[in-house]
């Protein structure tokens, strides 16, 4: 019996690969933003006269950049989860065969159709 050969499982792992790099990414992007924004604002809340306007502001940058960038983690999450759902499960069911570092025991057991 000779194996079919199947992208399946390594689009799964370049799936899962480019959502953590996505989510991790991002993650890192925001804490830079985070502290190139924080240094004007920490500069104008010494000034008395604007200081609690510029708090106020800066409190509204902060929740419209971490929503921004969890916007994007978000997505990504989502887009990996809906390519997850429409790649096959079973792979054998669909005629595709195990991958090659699967062995034969860690494969679900094959239903035979009963024959008219």
């Amino acid at each position: 019996m000779t194996k079919k050969k199947t992208l399946e499982p390594h689009l799964r792992g370049i799936v899962d690969l480019v959502s953590s790099t996505i989510e991790e990414g991002t993650r890192q992007v925001e804490g830079v933003h985070r502290k190139i924004a924080d240094i004007p604002f920490n500069v104008l809340k010494r000034v008395k006269p604007i200081a609690p306007l510029s708090s106020l502001a800066h409190m509204v940058e902060k929740k419209i950049t971490h929503s921004a960038y969890n916007t994007v983690r978000k997505v990504s999450k989502v887009g990996a989860q809906v390519v997850h759902n429409v790649l096959p499960t079973d792979p054998s069911n669909h005629g595709i065969s195990a991958p090659e570092y699967l062995t034969e025991t860690t494969r679900p057991p094959r239903k035979d159709k009963p024959k008219k």
